[in-house]
């Protein structure tokens, strides 16, 4: 599906007649917002990541992409698809497997740099898997390129964990055309 065109709405003037084009136009601008661009997607083949290096996590698999800005080969990441720049709210979560020591830093990437405010950092526990994860609205244009990013430091290379809730994940929406 290529990406939708970002409906307008009407201008209105002093004494302007409601008319069944702007009527119309009212209601596709509300069907947008109803069913605005979208994207989630995630992880389903665990991935190495080696110790204090910054890697890209592989979301393989797209649950949904209303606009299709999801890249069609490996890493997979999101650009920002034509007329759709704004504020958008990024979530993310990264799982690896059970490790005990080290900590876990997951975080986006829009461009290759990191989003500002977008790092989170977690200890790993004793006894069970590891997800670091967040939540950002940033504004970005189109054509901006995101990705999901795991830095792990446990002495040595740690996979990623996947199946059922323990996967990999990044999703994104429009939610505003308006950028600070």
């Amino acid at each position: 599906m290529a990406a939708r065109t970002i409906p307008t709405l009407p201008t209105w003037t002093a004494g302007a007649r409601v008319t069944s084009g702007r009527l119309v136009s009212m209601v596709n601008y509300q069907k947008f917002w109803a069913d605005p661009p979208m994207f989630r997607m995630y992880q389903s083949i665990a991935q190495s990541i080696p110790n204090t290096t910054d890697t890209q996590i592989t979301c393989d698999v797209s649950s949904y992409d209303t606009e299709s800005g999801r890249a069609a080969s490996t890493p997979w990441s999101y650009t920002i698809p034509a007329g759709q720049g704004g504020r958008w709210q990024l979530a993310w979560a990264a799982a690896t497997v059970t490790n005990s020591t080290g900590a876990r830093d997951s975080y986006i990437k829009a461009n290759g740099s990191r989003i500002t405010g977008s790092p989170t950092a977690g200890a790993a526990p004793s006894n069970d898997l590891s997800q670091s994860f967040g939540v950002t609205t940033v504004a970005l244009s189109a054509g901006d390129v995101l990705a999901l990013w795991l830095w792990q430091n446990s002495g040595g290379a740690l996979n990623t964990a996947t199946g059922g809730n323990n996967s990999s994940l990044f999703e994104g929406r429009l939610i505003s055309l308006a950028s600070p």
